[in-house]
């Protein structure tokens, strides 16, 4: 059930060095699920601006998280110009990006900003002890970013990795430096291959602004998945 309700500012945290996440009061009285997104509206000298936004956030956290790319933009300006107890409208929950707990392979092919509703859901498994989970799941992130330095919620990431059985993380970097370890490149059907065994076993949660949707759309289109187990979640005005 959608609401809509005040939230104050509270904080802003950097993330890498071209990523921030703000935090926001949030009432008991809202519930979500982890994954899904909604629509803040914030004031500036123009008028009110709103924009969507995932829940970077979990159910099991007392605030409401978004973490985006600082693009200049009117709306990223106002964002970033906020003073800590500036209210802000919220309206949702939206969005079926939903965790499928029955399923016995889950694949989260993401990049950059993209990772934040997988943050919310990772979060969520973390605080409730993947309570529900099938027994022997696995998950396995893919996350691509453009420099070592641009991945965003690293620790808690590798953290949870340690911690949730059945999650393996997997970092391709575009321009890694050179001790990098991991992949380089770009995220492609090759590395699903070899990471993942059967490809067709999976169902793929595929979440970013659209040319990272784009791209694992051919990616998927290579490895023959069909469009019953992909879940997409495309963040649209993400330049904005």
């Amino acid at each position: 059930m959608s609401m809509t309700f005040t939230g104050t500012f509270v904080e802003k945290i950097r993330r890498s060095p071209g990523a921030v996440s703000f935090r926001f009061t949030r009432p008991p009285a809202y519930s979500f699920e982890a994954g899904q997104s909604f629509s803040i509206t914030i004031p500036s000298p123009e008028g009110p601006l709103v924009h969507q936004f995932s829940h970077a956030d979990s159910p099991t956290e007392p605030h409401t998280e978004l973490t985006t790319r600082m693009t200049g933009s009117p709306f990223k300006t106002a964002l970033d110009a906020l003073v800590p107890g500036t209210e802000a409208v919220f309206r949702g929950p939206q969005g079926r990006f939903l965790f499928r707990y029955d399923l016995p392979k889950l694949a989260f092919l993401t990049g950059g900003v993209g990772i934040t509703p997988v943050r919310s859901i990772l979060r969520y498994l973390v605080d409730t002890g993947g309570a529900g989970r099938l027994q022997g799941q696995e998950i396995v992130l893919v996350y691509g970013c453009m420099t070592e330095d641009d991945i965003i919620y690293r620790e808690e990431i590798d953290a949870a990795a340690r911690s949730l059985a059945g999650l393996r993380v997997i970092y391709v970097v575009t321009q890694p430096n050179a001790g990098w370890k991991g992949y380089g490149g770009f995220i492609t059907a090759d590395i699903l291959r070899a990471e993942l065994g059967d490809a067709s076993a999976w169902t793929y949660y595929v979440v970013g602004p659209p040319p990272m949707i784009v791209a694992m759309d051919k990616v998927t289109g290579v490895l023959q998945i069909p469009d019953s187990q992909i879940v997409k979640e495309s963040f649209a005005g993400y330049t904005s």
